[in-house]
């Protein structure tokens, strides 16, 4: 579902696709990813790295030189910057006329991509509720982006992923203050951690934290944003849910079966099935709700810090051309904010795009398969949400 590109009532600079076919884009490097992550030539463990360098050489040093493709419209950042003042100016007149704030939940807000998503969703007028294990940096983030925006409602509550006990303290100190949510965006993560490492429940911290953590909270907080006239779920995935064809579930629990490349791919994996299947049963439901997922990029982030030879990599000349904080974040505004993706749901998005998935992302028995395992492992009835 979308709109014809035109104006609206609050700025004449704000687009709409024409379809959603108008929002595809990137089959090289897509191309490319799979044909790495299939590889039978190509180690294992030198996927990633693989994919993080055609990422490099074919998307950022291209576009550092020759810039971007924007069809004839304006840059994307001009885009986002016109539809954060749009909602902006109708938070203004909403406010004036006795209304509320539309409300975001994010997490792992406090640095990194989350924290500048953050800042250019409070720029737009919403109350922000930062979501982060690291208390002393998210209070700080948060009381920074209020001086930075204006915006006095941007508040820090704690949140370990890592712990199904405080995911419910999350979710109840959200509910106290709010009873709808307009925008979720599950952003928090860890990546490629050297040895199996248990959540409180005893799940690998990269299932436990990517996926399973994530899966609880919007189970939780999904009869919030139920009540909204319009609300969008984002999660932030990635490149890496290329890497595998299947999630390794006896590694999520064993540390003798555990896989740190297979196992992070497989969380990612898990992000992208996720918001597919989320997204096929609201729509049956609650068709004002979407949900997307996306890659921001290979960004210069600490989420590289924990293998030695991405970390070295990263280290010696490229992190000159992996992306920053602000442009990584980026895609995660874009798919919060902007009028373009209005109606579109349960797509993988890169630069602004709607990309190829991984097949097996879209194999149902497999969907199913994940949701009855997540279900059973936060403590939900095995078929909870399936159709």
């Amino acid at each position: 579902m979308s709109k014809a590109p035109g104006a609206t009532s609050q700025s004449k600079a704000v687009y709409a696709p024409a379809t959603v076919a108008s929002q595809r884009g990137g089959l090289l490097f897509d191309r490319v990813a799979v044909s790495l992550s299939t590889s039978r030539y190509i180690p294992r463990r030198l996927v990633e790295a693989s994919i993080l360098l055609a990422e490099v050489y074919l998307l950022n040093v291209p576009e550092w030189i020759l810039g971007e493709k924007n069809g004839g419209r304006p840059p994307v950042e001009k885009r986002i910057a016109n539809s954060i003042a749009a909602s902006r100016q109708a938070t203004v007149e909403t406010l004036a006329n006795g209304g509320r704030r539309k409300v975001a939940v994010i997490t792992g807000g406090a640095s990194g991509l989350g924290y500048m998503a953050a800042t250019a969703i409070a720029d737009a007028g919403y109350h922000v509720i930062i979501g982060d294990r690291a208390t002393e940096l998210g209070i700080k983030a948060a009381e920074d982006i209020k001086r930075k925006t204006h915006n006095p409602d941007v508040e820090f509550i704690y949140l370990d992923l890592g712990s199904f006990k405080d995911v419910r303290f999350f979710a109840e100190q959200v509910k106290r203050r709010t009873p709808v949510i307009d925008l979720l965006i599950n952003n928090a993560g860890v990546m490629d951690l050297p040895k199996f490492r248990p959540t409180a429940e005893g799940h690998d911290s990269q299932f436990g934290i990517n996926h399973l953590g994530h899966f609880y909270l919007t189970h939780l907080l999904l009869p919030l944003v139920k009540e909204a006239r319009k609300a969008r779920i984002v999660m932030t995935a990635s490149s890496a849910h290329y890497g595998t064809s299947r999630i390794n579930y006896p590694g999520i629990t064993s540390a003798k079966a555990y896989d740190r490349i297979n196992n992070y791919c497989g969380s990612k994996l898990a992000t992208v099935m996720y918001a597919i299947h989320l997204a096929k049963t609201l729509s049956r439901t609650h068709p004002n709700i979407t949900v997307n997922c996306l890659h921001p990029g290979a960004c210069n982030t600490g989420l590289f810090n924990h293998s030695w030879f991405l970390f070295i990599l990263t280290r010696i000349g490229l992190q000159y051309f992996l992306r920053s904080p602000a442009r990584g974040a980026r895609t995660i505004t874009y798919l919060s904010l902007s009028e373009e993706v209005e109606g579109i749901t349960g797509e993988f998005w890169f630069d602004e795009r709607i990309r190829r998935r991984n097949p097996a992302a879209k194999d149902v028995n497999q969907q199913l398969e994940l949701i009855r395992y997540s279900n059973k492992a936060v403590g939900l009835p095995e078929d909870e949400g399936i159709w």
